[in-house]
């Protein structure tokens, strides 16, 4: 499984720690770019290009941001994408993603017919859960979105649901598939038998409140918060069991201020990179007893096909 690690204006981990660098370079792992996210910086990386602008020379998928300017009620300039894509994305990258219209599927299809013809470089179009693909787009790879969403949603088998509808796409095509945002060290290992790649932006997010993440599901470094309702603490035990080479001690994770945030960062980082090096240690029981576990009712006959399928 090919990884991408998405990526925020002003922290760039390969540049903090020679590991991360040298972990990507290792798996050929690659970025992902939002054009949306850097929207305010397209002049000076039309200027330098994106492998200079981020001082990566690996892989960098294009994805538009169209998800994210669509929940912040913008819609994104078809013609603007086009130009930046011409003038950089098909030098710079070896993944471009369309210009989505969420909740249109026939315009997000509109869309990638005219890029294909601006562009001389494949688009990765793109179905979001939980319709199945009722367009035929004649390629070899189609990206899948929209299922961060639900597992968010603290609904009782949204795990589950993703997971089936993984593996309904697999069982009517050939296609290989991007995960959009199934990077989390837990779901990249769950959802691995149906993904070509996934990426990842939570690792950021998740480090700015406290959580570090593990092949066994996130936890909280007690410093970070100030109620441990609900909480499951990151301890010396579960850090030791995982520990990575350039972090020293646990105390570390622990510091306030910006030190300890980028070192959380850093940890959620290496350990999407180093997650699927786990894999043969984690018994698949465990992700099929984690997943009904978080579906708290009783699974349908066809659920449980659909999990055997998946599983096996």
């Amino acid at each position: 499984m090919k990884l991408y690690l998405g990526i925020v204006q002003g922290f760039f981990p390969w540049l903090y720690e020679n590991e991360i660098k040298r972990c990507m370079h290792k798996k050929k792992s690659g970025i992902l770019f939002s054009y949306w996210q850097f929207r305010k910086c397209i002049q000076r990386i039309k200027a330098i290009g994106l492998h200079d602008y981020f001082s990566f020379d690996g892989p960098i998928m294009i994805d538009s941001g169209a998800y994210s300017a669509h929940h912040s009620g913008i819609a994104i300039s078809l013609e603007n994408y086009t130009d930046f894509l011409k003038n950089i994305g098909v030098y710079d990258s070896d993944i471009i993603v369309n210009l989505d219209v969420i909740g249109n599927q026939y315009r997000s299809f509109s869309n990638w017919s005219t890029l294909m013809q601006s562009i001389d470089h494949p688009i990765l179009p793109v179905v979001h859960f939980p319709k199945i693909n009722t367009i035929d787009y004649s390629v070899s790879n189609i990206g899948l979105g929209g299922m961060v969403s639900s597992l968010k949603i603290n609904e009782k088998g949204s795990v589950f649901d993703v997971a089936a509808w993984l593996a309904k796409f697999r069982s009517i095509t050939d296609q290989k598939f991007h995960g959009f945002g199934l990077g989390s060290p837990f779901h990249q290992l769950a959802f691995k038998n149906n993904l070509e790649s996934i990426d990842w932006i939570g690792w950021r997010r998740n480090a700015a409140i406290g959580d570090c993440y593990t092949p066994e599901g996130s936890r909280s470094v007690p410093s970070a918060r100030k109620s441990s309702r609900t909480r499951k603490w990151f301890t010396v035990e579960l850090f030791d069991k995982y520990k990575p080479a350039f972090l020293e001690n646990f105390a570390q994770l622990q510091q306030p201020g910006s030190r300890g945030w980028i070192n959380r960062a850093l940890w959620n980082v290496w350990i999407f990179l180093t997650a699927q090096n786990y894999c043969l240690k984690i018994e698949q029981v465990s992700y099929v007893r984690s997943i009904k576990k978080r579906m708290k009712k009783i699974v349908s006959q066809d659920h449980i096909r659909s999990l055997n399928y998946y599983f096996n």
